[in-house]
């Protein structure tokens, strides 16, 4: 983004792009960083959303949707491990046939990896899946 004072036009993309952050609870920092705004920009709209009061319908709408892009979330996680998973395992049969003890540990040790962070991950799809 530009610095100085945006356009009316700009402002409107902004706060939408902000918008999606705060929608997915991202922290305003990492909302800033990602946006390429200022921070106390991100955080003024921050504050003015979280202000603004909802009513049960509207609350349970945005927790359904926040919990299904969660889940999604974790979803397209677990694929991306899956897939790292399978490189992995190719490049282990590269070594093994090249007879390299050392590249086949350190690929090993990063399958143990790959594979403990996709239960952390499944287990917290569980978790978010039954709340």
């Amino acid at each position: 983004m530009k610095h100085g004072r945006p356009s009316r036009e700009d402002l409107k993309k902004i706060k939408l792009i902000i918008f999606k952050y705060y929608e997915k609870d991202i922290s305003s920092i990492v909302a800033a960083k990602e946006c390429d705004v200022q921070y106390k920009t991100v955080c003024k709209y921050y504050k003015m959303w979280d202000k603004e009061p909802i009513d049960d319908k509207d609350f349970l709408a945005r927790f359904k949707n926040t919990k299904e892009r969660a889940i999604q979330s974790f979803d397209k996680d677990i694929i991306t491990l899956d897939n790292d998973k399978k490189r992995i395992e190719f490049l282990i049969s590269k070594a093994l046939q090249k007879e390299s003890v050392t590249e086949f540990e350190k690929l090993m040790n990063i399958k143990l990896k790959i594979i403990g962070q996709k239960v952390k991950t499944a287990s917290k799809k569980r978790v978010q899946s039954s709340t």
